[in-house]
């Protein structure tokens, strides 16, 4: 049973209700709440339905009282000044039917020129009289409509200065149409110092909303952005506009607006990305479990500080507000990590599942049976564990990149695919280091990987990857969808620990070559690792011969071919 607003309690019901955030500063806090005591349900419900609905008034209320801050009335002013300014700064243009002669040109001009005059000394004049034309009364309540800004509620004084101040945009339009009826090549600079900047910064977009900011940033950045990065990133932006305002002016931001985003940012629940209507202070939540990690916080502030560093580098902005800011992460107990290292016991309870063992059928994979489907379910887990590859590079291998009719077979891990990003053919490797060669593990050819890669290549036709009926996700990566997979898969098996993924496989390996002895360069260059303070591009590293020595005899947790029966024949 849903009820607006009201929530249950031992004690009784509860009214709560979320303030809207741009109202949050007015009000002090982020919701109301109001104690209704022990009730009937139905009772409780119509009373908290008819209590939301007086502070949905109260909030409209303070909307229409709030008056505009005097940076806000500069900023709608000189906004109004840059958009107007772009119809009239260009080179004048004669009528059609006086381009015929001089003289007919002459008199346009002079014609042209004594409307401007006339019309900018009127405008004057009413200024200095303390009164307004209805032409620039009429001007600040069109531009404050399409900004979604209302004057209805604003003070006595703050309409006579926005009242002044557009007279003075009007004034400053007919000052640079009149330069411009002389002068089609040198910029002009505003005469009002309310308008007093370059023509260079001008055209550079000060005056730029942080809706308007972030597309121009977006648009800057799309060509070297990969889709999952385009795609991440932008929930990311869409936050900073829903706290600060996205018709806010991104000049006007200072370091006190952005002081408590981080703390905000860290207030996130964990699925606020699932409530896209919501506001950002409806996204937040009081209770420390159900919070974003703290560097998931600090990669949603990442994008901030990216964001306003690039618009102060090209003029945009005046200075950058949120330079230096960061997230205070809270204080964790020492040696608690993230992901974990898959143990023994948690390889062998992987492998005995009737995925590996033998299931029902190729529908009912987690059902024992009789049947072993060797597809990508089967090999990726398999590859993953003796080879310490990431689920990436494993899924975008082409078959070219399978190099097994040598001494020492391995698969290369590369960029060798179509340079479009989105085709089936694309392939991207994480760094320079990841470019690599990785020798495969005897029990691998033991198991039917050769066979298997024949095997495909045949129903492949004329695709290229080895993997070809693992989709990629909607984000464009191609971890994305076999991830979630595999980890529903953790999960039916009985393996719920948040810290055992799919790249737990990977700490698995590094763990057992390090138990091998195994040199730290030859672990780097297997698994794909940069070396601090060392240049990567210096030599070719090992060869393969040491590699593949390396790997054949690493000191595995477990032989997957104690668990995995062969199938008959091989």
């Amino acid at each position: 049973m849903r009820a607006p607003y009201l929530m249950r309690r031992p004690s009784g019901f509860y009214f709560r209700i979320r303030v809207p955030a741009d109202l949050v500063d007015r009000v002090g806090t982020l919701e109301l709440r109001r104690v209704l005591g022990p009730m009937r349900f139905h009772d409780a419900r119509i009373l908290a339905s008819s209590i939301g609905s007086k502070a949905r008034r109260v909030f409209e209320m303070l909307r229409e009282l709030d008056d505009l801050s005097e940076q806000e009335v500069a900023n709608l002013i000189r906004d109004c000044f840059a958009r107007m300014r772009k119809e009239v700064d260009r080179p004048y243009v004669p009528s059609e039917e006086h381009n015929e002669s001089e003289v007919d040109l002459w008199e346009e001009r002079h014609e042209q020129r004594t409307l401007a005059e006339e019309h900018k000394r009127d405008l004057k004049v009413y200024t200095k009289a303390g009164s307004h034309s209805s032409e620039a009364t009429a001007l600040a309540q069109r531009f404050a409509q399409e900004k979604g800004i209302s004057l209805a509620g604003a003070s006595a004084e703050r309409l006579q200065a926005i009242a002044e101040g557009f007279a003075r945009v009007l004034i400053e339009v007919d000052e640079c149409f009149l330069h411009r009826l002389d002068d089609s090549v040198s910029p002009y600079e505003p005469k009002d110092p309310l308008f007093g900047r370059t023509h260079r910064d001008y055209a550079a977009g000060i005056g730029l909303t942080i809706n308007e900011l972030i597309d121009k940033y977006v648009t800057a950045r799309k060509s070297v952005w990969r889709p999952k990065t385009y795609k991440t990133h932008m929930p990311k932006l869409q936050l900073l506009a829903e706290y600060l305002g996205g018709d806010r002016i991104a000049q006007s931001v200072t370091r006190k607006d952005l002081a408590e985003y981080p703390d905000a940012l860290l207030m996130l629940r964990r699925n606020h990305h699932m409530t896209p209507a919501a506001s950002f202070y409806a996204r937040l939540t009081e209770n420390p479990n159900g919070r974003i990690m703290a560097s998931t916080a600090s990669g949603i502030l990442a994008r901030t500080t990216g964001l306003f560093s690039w618009a102060f580098k090209r003029g945009y902005i005046e200075t950058n507000p949120a330079e230096g800011l960061s997230v205070t992460a809270p204080k964790q107990r020492k040696g608690a990590r993230s992901r974990s290292p898959f143990k023994a016991d948690h390889i062998r309870t992987i492998f005995s599942a009737p995925r590996f063992v033998g299931c029902k059928s190729y529908a009912r994979r987690n059902e024992p049976g009789d049947v072993i489907q060797k597809d990508e379910d089967y090999w990726i887990p398999i590859l993953a564990y003796y080879t310490g590859a990431r689920l990436s590079e494993l899924v975008q291998l082409h078959f070219s990149d399978c190099r097994l009719d040598t001494d020492q077979p391995h698969i290369s891990i590369n960029e060798d695919g179509s340079e479009e990003p989105g085709d089936p053919d694309y392939k991207h490797v994480k760094s320079e280091s990841g470019v690599r060669i990785i020798p495969l593990h005897p029990d691998l050819l033991e198991l039917g990987f050769v066979e298997f890669v024949r095997e495909q290549k045949k129903l492949a036709r004329s695709r290229k990857q080895l993997f070809f009926r693992i989709k990629y996700g909607s984000d464009g990566s191609p971890s994305t969808a076999y991830s979630k997979k595999f980890g529903r898969f953790l999960s039916a098996i009985g393996l719920d620990d948040r810290q055992l993924v799919f790249h737990s496989f990977r700490h698995t390996i590094i763990d057992a070559f390090q138990n091998s002895g195994t040199p730290l360069q030859t672990v780097n260059q297997i698994v794909g690792h940069s070396i601090p303070g060392e240049n990567q591009t210096y030599g070719d590293g090992a060869d393969l011969a040491v590699l593949w020595e390396a790997m054949a005899n690493v000191k595995l947790l477990i032989s997957l071919m104690e668990v995995i029966p062969k199938m008959e024949g091989e």
